[in-house]
């Protein structure tokens, strides 16, 4: 298998809903390819020591091509480490969230690789724009964890799945639709019903005539504080596979790019706004026919060109035909104070993992950093420190705000 000179630099991801991270790092790892946990590298060898070992265990296995995969808002590494592998290895940059995190952090790790791999249809032109070669992957779905239950009755109207309190506009359509006559069912964060299991966000995909999905980024960039008109932003979410996987009909609001994945109206359909949502949920819950028809024509094309088996082997092919026709790339790494001080930053997480573990060399070697630097975000780094220390913060913070939603809603 070609994989097997591959090596993947990435995490385990922890979700209630979505298992496409793990799903692309289980099929590398099946397919060959040497799997590095880089939290579990960094936490256990400090900075110096998790580049030393990754480097070592790269060239011990005469890996050709290095893919690294991140967390949307990890700053684990530096631009250094990845400029040095580069002159050994094709590297390789997979990226989501690009909405949020392109001027914040994509675009820098993106100077140091051969190719970014981008989960959507329209970032890899702002990479492109930066004379970075960059290809779309639009998904890869384990049939094993979304699929068919032929057994299970559509006993749901209509429901959504997903987080409702940090997402944009979610929360204002499901309201919209309720003041309709329309009841939604929900299950997520910022609903009575809270997060569920995988294994009952298949049963509820299943069970659905109508699964909604919407389009909207998050509220809040984790790192900066953004305009109000990217609020209007929308991007292509990963529920419009899963649900299609699971042979259910998805109606999705728009994003561009949508066109790319499924033909609407075929195989999934869209609305604009809030009156195009109503009219499309009355419409295709009294025409069951057309849309079980178009339920159908998804769970094809999802088999087809999302499903492991088949969109795995293309994505490994595009890489290999990128790798035998690779260019010269930009020599020059630009590096900013912006940057710097998001990468300084992300040091104080660290620092907090190695107070809580006790490993005062690796602390020692975060400060240094802090103190070369000179640059920090107080406010995040403030929330760092007290939301790792003090896990339950988090929590209470959490179940604070969902009690003032409900309070409202109620």
């Amino acid at each position: 298998m070609i994989a097997k000179k591959y090596a993947i630099l990435t995490t385990s991801e922890v979700s209630f809903w979505s298992d496409f991270g793990n799903c692309l790092n289980r099929e590398f790892v099946k397919n060959g390819a040497i799997f590095f946990d880089y939290e579990d590298i960094y936490l256990k060898h400090g900075k110096r020591g998790a580049e030393n070992f990754i480097k070592r265990i790269l060239e011990q296995n005469d890996i050709k091509v290095v893919i690294y995969h991140p967390d949307s808002s990890s700053f684990h590494f530096s631009l250094d480490f990845f400029e040095d592998l580069h002159k050994k290895f094709f590297t390789v940059f997979m990226v989501g969230d690009t909405d949020h995190f392109f001027n914040i952090k994509d675009i820098y790790y993106a100077q140091c690789m051969d190719l970014v791999v981008v989960f959507d249809c329209l970032s890899r032109y702002r990479f492109r724009r930066y004379g970075i070669d960059a290809i779309s992957f639009n998904g890869s779905y384990d049939k094993e964890k979304y699929f068919k239950i032929d057994s299970l009755k559509k006993n749901i109207a209509v429901s959504f799945v997903g987080d409702i309190a940090n997402k944009i506009n979610r929360k204002t359509y499901i309201d919209y639709v309720a003041k309709h006559g329309i009841f939604v069912e929900t299950f997520g964060t910022g609903s009575k019903t809270g997060k569920v299991s995988h294994e009952k966000v298949v049963e509820i995909y299943n069970s659905s005539k109508i699964n909604l999905n919407f389009a909207g980024l998050l509220t809040k960039n984790p790192f900066i504080k953004e305009p109000n008109i990217n609020l209007r932003l929308r991007q292509i979410k990963g529920k419009n596979n899963e649900v299609s996987m699971c042979g259910s009909f998805v109606l999705s609001e728009y994003a561009p790019g949508t066109e790319e994945m499924f033909e609407i109206g075929k195989e999934i359909d869209v609305f604009h706004d809030e009156e195009e949502m109503v009219e499309k949920i009355r419409y295709y819950l009294v025409h069951e026919a057309e849309r079980e028809e178009i339920a159908k024509n998804g769970y094809a094309r999802s088999l087809k060109d999302y499903e492991n088996s088949r969109a795995f082997p293309r994505l490994i092919g595009q890489i290999e035909e990128k790798r035998r026709t690779k260019t010269k790339r930009h020599n020059e790494v630009y590096t900013d104070n912006h940057f710097i001080r998001n990468y300084s930053t992300f040091r104080v997480l660290l620092i907090t993992n190695f107070i809580k573990s006790k490993k005062w060399s690796f602390l020692f070697e975060e400060v240094l950093i802090l103190l070369k630097n000179r640059k920090i975000n107080f406010k995040k780094a403030l929330g760092y420190f007290i939301y790792n220390m003090f896990p339950f913060l988090s929590r209470v913070r959490v179940n604070l705000k969902n009690y003032l939603r409900f309070r409202n809603i109620l």
